[in-house]
């Protein structure tokens, strides 16, 4: 039997990662290390300047005051009893698009995976593009089609990749192989006062911009597909690095 590690950024007790604990135990022994509370939008921060502290809440169910990166790093270094064959990250509440995968919590998750070689999956549903509020998630259905896709992906994958999975409601039951797209943010940074006259500000999500074009994974969810995208984490620019090959090459300071 393979053997899963389950992870989050919206905390061990998640509807969502309960809802794939529940399907993905049919077939594959699972373990849950995920965050003891939310820690959204924290791609794959460290906690380094105060102790790390695990709970254990079942079997083979943890909770650590720390990020989701924190949660892969134990996991795979203290907990698990061996190497997991697989990791899934998610089901986050709310769509993980584009250049969401620099800040998603939930993506961090399966980066971490891939810096220790393990094929990692990250799963996120949504019902409705930049609609982040009163969303209504189809969690069973989602941990179906999860279930469906990770049995096609355990047969290909390797270490090298990650791959982003969006689930939107409703859907036609396909699945576009997709590339990343484009959507922008532009934060809403509210200031308000506190009761000692002092200023503070909080941000806010704002209103994403996106663009559809055709075969990314914005254009995929807007007609109704299941977007699975892989990832490589490599920002190389070999275009500009030769051009600063050539710019630069007699350059002396």
């Amino acid at each position: 039997m393979k053997t899963l590690l389950l992870t989050n950024d919206d905390g061990f007790y998640s509807p969502g990662i309960c809802a794939l604990k529940t399907e993905l135990g049919k077939k594959y022994r699972v373990w849950i290390v995920a965050p003891d509370r939310e820690k959204s939008a924290i791609s794959m921060a460290l906690t380094l300047n105060h102790p790390l502290r695990i709970t254990q809440v079942e079997d083979r169910i943890y909770a650590v005051n720390g990020t989701t990166a924190d949660c892969v790093n134990i996991a795979l270094q203290k907990i698990l009893p061996d190497r997991p064959d697989f990791i899934v990250s998610g089901m986050n509440l709310g769509e993980n698009l584009s250049e969401d995968v620099f800040f998603s919590g939930t993506v961090g998750g399966a980066f971490s995976g891939y810096l220790y070689g393990v094929p990692s999956l990250a799963v996120s549903l949504l019902a409705g593009l930049g609609q982040y509020h009163k969303q209504e998630f189809e969690f069973a259905r989602g941990a179906e089609i999860t279930a469906k896709v990770l049995k096609k992906l355990i047969a290909l994958a390797h270490n090298g990749i990650i791959y982003n999975l969006n689930i939107p409601f409703p859907n036609r039951g396909e699945i576009a192989a997709t590339t990343l797209g484009n959507k922008r943010y532009t934060p809403d940074i509210i200031e308000r006062t506190d009761p000692r006259g002092r200023k503070y500000y909080w941000i806010g999500t704002g209103t994403p911009a996106y663009a559809d074009r055709e075969g990314t994974d914005v254009w995929a969810v807007q007609n109704g597909f299941i977007s699975l995208s892989a990832i490589k984490y490599d920002l190389n620019s070999p275009e500009d690095h030769t051009l600063l090959l050539e710019v630069f090459k007699q350059f002396k300071i």
